[in-house]
């Protein structure tokens, strides 16, 4: 993906344009270290908890990137979570983390499969998903410097 898919998502309505805001981004950005650090805590003893905060932690810092570049998911639609990966795969593909930016789709999808159904994680793919999610974390902590 590429900045015409972010013009893409602006003409669609999926995200809008909002003043930058780099002191909202900071806080965002911190909360979802926390939430990495937290997940990896209670990974053996709730893993959906767990996925639920790593998950968390990747949409929060994709989130504080479109702050710090003056866009935000737009208000009153529903597919904001799913704006929030489009975002990421068009401005954090490319390099070193685009492995990891590629499965945060699947990511949204099994959180989503977890919050609203039966699913439930192994540690398997809990460690996994923890790894890419600190690597997109990672990522935007690298963008945002």
């Amino acid at each position: 993906m590429t900045g015409s898919d972010i013009d893409e998502l602006l003409a669609d309505g999926r995200i809008e344009l909002v003043p930058v805001d780099v002191r909202a981004a900071a806080a965002l950005l911190e909360e979802a270290a926390r939430h990495l650090t937290s997940a990896a805590a209670i990974a053996s003893t709730d893993p959906n908890g767990a996925y639920s905060l790593l998950y968390d932690a990747v949409r929060k810092a994709v989130t504080a990137h479109m702050l710090a570049r003056g866009y935000r998911v737009a208000g009153g639609r529903l597919g904001g979570h799913e704006a929030v990966v489009r975002y990421a795969e068009a401005s954090l593909s490319e390099g070193p983390y685009s492995e990891h930016v590629a499965q945060l789709d699947r990511m949204r999808r099994a959180r989503n499969r977890s919050e609203y159904g039966l699913a439930t994680f192994g540690a398997r793919q809990l460690q996994t998903d923890l790894e890419h999610a600190r690597a997109i974390v990672a990522a935007v902590q690298v963008n945002l410097a």
